[in-house]
């Protein structure tokens, strides 16, 4: 039992329902349908990743209620945690977290589930900058300087809060946790998949050969079977 207080949390969010076809916000030029399947590719893929080492990470999935009826039965590990939040709460995440989290004490990586491009090396990477000894946090963050992840000691209100009122924009957040004293560390080069330019990027970078690093083969029949149905725009 106590093995497992031990274990750094992971906290894969949604910040808006990305199932629920008569809520989610499509994406340009993809049909609802084909919309709920990336997001369903993008979320499953960081299943799968943070279940190779999930013996060091409890993992737990923060959902839109909206899409509480249509997640699929076995789309979590059985031993993730599910939590359901109310639009109007998100802007006070972290009340949902302090309620959830096993070990407020322990390590904890928040990352968006439309996110991709990064392994398990980088998490431990991440993971292995936080200190102890001093405050600190690690921000990822993509090309387009928009937060992927953030990895902190414990949840912190103050630390938490100000990604979700900021959008995941990095200089806003930046400004809105600056009163902190804080050390921050940040990681950049990795993909958010928010309009149709990033699923283009998205389509170069799985056909590299390094992607198969945080991508299985499996992953990339799956999103492949996206990319053929819109092959035409996607190679223009």
């Amino acid at each position: 039992m106590s093995s497992s207080l031990t274990k750094n949390t992971v906290i894969i969010v949604a910040e808006t329902p990305i199932m629920n076809p008569s809520e989610i916000i499509p994406y340009q030029n993809l049909s609802v349908k084909y919309s709920v399947f990336l997001n369903t590719l993008l979320f499953l893929n960081w299943v799968e990743i943070l279940s190779e080492d999930k013996e060091h990470f409890s993992i737990i999935a923060l959902l839109n209620e909206k899409d509480k009826e249509y997640l699929p039965k076995y789309f979590l590990p059985p031993d993730a945690a599910t939590l359901f939040y109310h639009e109007s709460h998100l802007p006070e995440i972290s009340e949902y977290l302090f309620k959830k989290k096993a070990d407020i004490n322990s390590k904890t990586i928040i990352l968006f589930y439309n996110s991709i491009g990064f392994k398990l090396n980088d998490i431990s990477r991440a993971l292995n900058l936080i200190q102890t000894d001093e405050p600190s946090i690690v921000i990822g963050k993509s090309s387009r300087d928009r937060i992927v992840f953030i990895c902190s000691s414990g949840v912190d209100k103050e630390l938490v809060d100000p990604l979700f009122v900021t959008k995941r924009k990095n200089a806003e957040y930046l400004n809105a946790i600056s009163s902190k004293d804080i050390f921050i560390h940040t990681l950049d080069g990795f993909l958010s998949i928010n309009d149709f330019e990033d699923i283009k990027k998205l389509y170069i970078e799985l056909s590299k050969k390094e992607s198969l690093s945080y991508c299985s083969p499996k992953m990339h029949e799956s999103f492949n079977d996206l990319f053929i149905e819109y092959k035409e725009l996607l190679d223009v």
